[in-house]
């Protein structure tokens, strides 16, 4: 292959070609939601809420639902709405209340919350994009604490709710207000925008823009605190190559299937970084990934996943499309997932390249639902320096189904990364080798998205919701159980653009520094014509501090002392014993008891009253009758003076 390096080179117009990569193009999406993020106890408050809806046509009159999360002794006092076809008021429903409670349980957000399922008095037709302004009222109760409310809104049509499609029904969760003023703590966490990173992909000359947007440690450290030295792969999807005027607009632009750039040093120094593509064929870039396999048809393209390198070699997934045959505005579909190996020499140009089909695809007949393996990698090898290394590669993807994207795990050896017989894949209770019996983990994530490990014990899920938002999972385990969504970062550059969305979201642990992830999401445009913009159809980044952010949603009723704490155990998961931990705060009759999944007791392991201090019990996994247990999620549950608290577990045989 001969590569073009955009930092001495120049070419001629080419007809442009769009054909960009994404699964939803359309959607109801929040714009602003303006709450209080403090109030009283028995006050009314008041929230403004604007919703956009570019669904459209809609010939059918349908009616609006609103949906609110919020504490249980709060009270919903009114709901104005207005747009350009009409005003009127959202009435209590209790038929959506129980709708949005069945789809979203008010327990999976934290103790003492519940929904409210409101309905607008009238439907509407409308032929264009519409923007809804809501007037909410609600009357704070006389429970204390920091409490997140979230939101919901779809057409009043059967089964959006529960689809999980962010275009039909967005979720916007959490928005924190404390009552009183003083109980709401949010400091737990910080985001700010990374404007170095950001500049170092916004460029009038070359590369000026793509999606996808991977990172690769060339030296297979992963983790934060690498060397200074380090070498970065940055593997990109659909490319503009071409040139940027005065103006910010692109011309003479051709568009490619895939880039990638290698950047020297942890630093976004732009003088460090160079971008390359094929220049096979003089004056016409071209793609650097293309499918070569006998097995794939002549339009057959990669959409560049994630990787690894494993002993200088680097191991890259890629997404096998071809045109034609597919659904909706992007006429395209998943044909396969291929494993291609390659080194980079000198001049950083690809050699030893080798194309692998995988089986790594799977396409469900009897639901249409497929499974993509590839879309993150996370290694829990030595060499990638993460704590808790367990000497396994995670190789995850999205389960694509009727009601959104749920995540799913696979993992191998590296010394097997290109044996595909030896992957693993999680049914829920065990790995197995059927892909067939993947599990979802947690759903509504991204297409593209990210998990990696922090020095707490817990891995970190970033991924992208309502084509607005970065969002985070908090999880127990490299396969869970995973925390319902934080929602970090409302994007600036989608805010009262309706045409503009972000997609994609993803972290760069080896580019960040300790509790301080990097994180890139995608921008891109519903315009075509928008993409002469040079600053859409590029990267941005954010900085995500999670120092002190706690995996548990603090709300609570009246104000109750807990006079205990009840810590994760460790290992976890865990073959064949772990331990739990907790502290008394004063002497008190102690329950540790053990559940399954199903709710089932499996084992009391503490029955009696303590003296207050520390206090630790190891669990062999056995039940009453000292016979061991399967594997799978397990629940332990801490009670003291009828006082509760509980956690999750993970055995694996």
């Amino acid at each position: 292959m001969n590569f073009y390096v955009s930092k001495i080179s120049r070419y001629s117009a080419l007809s442009l070609i769009l054909c960009a990569l994404i699964y939803f193009t359309t959607g109801c999406i929040f714009q602003e939601i303006d709450q209080p993020s403090s109030a009283q106890p028995d006050e009314e408050i008041r929230i403004s809420i604007s919703v956009h809806d570019n669904l459209v046509p809609e010939p059918n009159a349908h009616k609006g639902v609103l949906a609110v999360l919020l504490p249980e002794d709060w009270e919903f006092i009114k709901c104005d709405y207005a747009f350009s076809l009409g005003a009127g008021s959202m009435e209590f429903s209790q038929e959506w209340t129980d709708s949005v409670k069945a789809c979203y349980p008010a327990g999976e957000f934290g103790d003492n919350m519940k929904w409210i399922g409101l309905i607008s008095d009238q439907g509407y037709a409308y032929n264009d994009p519409i923007t809804i302004q809501l007037d909410l009222t609600l009357k704070t109760g006389m429970s204390q604490g920091c409490f997140n409310l979230g939101y919901l809104v779809t057409k009043a049509t059967k089964g959006l709710i529960c689809s999980g499609d962010p275009s039909w029904a967005p979720l916007s969760y959490p928005h924190s207000i404390g009552v009183p003023d003083t109980a709401c703590d949010t400091t737990g966490f910080s985001v700010e925008p990374a404007t170095e990173w950001s500049d170092l992909f916004y460029r009038r000359s070359g590369w000026t823009g793509s999606d996808a947007t991977y990172s690769i440690p060339l030296d297979g450290y992963d983790a934060p605190g690498g060397p200074a030295n380090q070498q970065s792969l940055f593997v990109f999807g659909d490319t503009f190559v071409g040139e940027v005027d005065e103006n910010g607009n692109r011309y003479d632009a051709f568009f490619i299937k895939n880039s990638y750039a290698v950047l020297d040093g942890l630093s976004p120094d732009p003088e460090n970084i160079t971008f390359y593509w094929d220049q096979s064929s003089p004056n016409l870039p071209q793609s650097v990934f293309v499918p070569q396999i006998p097995a794939n048809e002549p339009d057959d393209w990669f959409w560049p996943m994630d990787g690894i390198n494993i002993d200088g070699m680097t191991y890259l997934y890629g997404l096998r499309l071809v045109s034609g045959g597919g659904s909706g505005a992007f006429n395209f579909k998943i044909v396969g997932v291929s494993l291609l190996s390659f080194q980079l020499n000198s001049n950083n140009e690809i050699i030893d390249y080798l194309e692998q089909d995988t089986p790594l695809f799977y396409a469900d007949e009897s639901d249409g639902s497929e499974i993509v393996f590839g879309q993150a990698v996370m290694p829990m090898t030595a060499a990638s320096g993460n704590p808790g290394a367990d000497g396994f590669i995670y190789v995850y993807g999205p389960k694509n189904t009727a009601s959104g994207k749920q995540l799913v795990a696979s993992r191998v050896l590296p010394e097997d990364i290109g044996n595909f017989q030896n992957y693993e894949f999680w049914n829920g209770e065990s790995w197995t080798d059927d892909i067939a019996s993947c599990a979802p983990i947690t759903d509504r994530i991204s297409q593209e998205f990210s998990i990696h490990p922090v020095e707490d014990g817990t891995f970190l899920l970033s991924f992208s919701v309502n084509f607005t938002s970065v969002a985070i999972r908090k999880g127990e385990s490299p396969v869970g159980p995973f925390e319902f969504y934080r929602i970090i970062w409302n994007s600036p550059e989608a805010a009262g653009n309706p045409a503009v969305f972000i997609y994609n979201a993803k972290a760069h642990p080896h580019l960040s520094e300790p509790e301080k992830w990097l994180i890139s999401y995608n921008v891109n445009s519903f315009d075509f014509s928008a993409f002469t913009d040079a600053d859409i159809y590029r990267p941005r980044f954010i900085y995500y501090d999670e120092e002190g952010l706690s995996t548990e949603i603090v709300t609570r009723a009246a104000p109750q002392p807990m006079n205990f704490k009840l810590y994760a155990n460790y290992p976890n998961p865990f073959n064949p014993s772990t331990t739990i931990s907790y502290q008394l705060a004063e002497s008190a009759y102690v329950k540790l008891t053990i559940y399954n999944a199903r709710g089932q007791q499996i084992k009391q392991l503490v029955n009696k009253t303590q003296r207050p201090g520390h206090h630790s019990v190891s669990w062999d996994a056995k039940d009453e009758s000292n016979l061991s247990v399967s594997s799978g999620l397990y629940l332990y549950q801490l009670s003291v003076d009828g006082l509760t608290r509980n956690r999750k577990m993970i055995i694996i045989r």
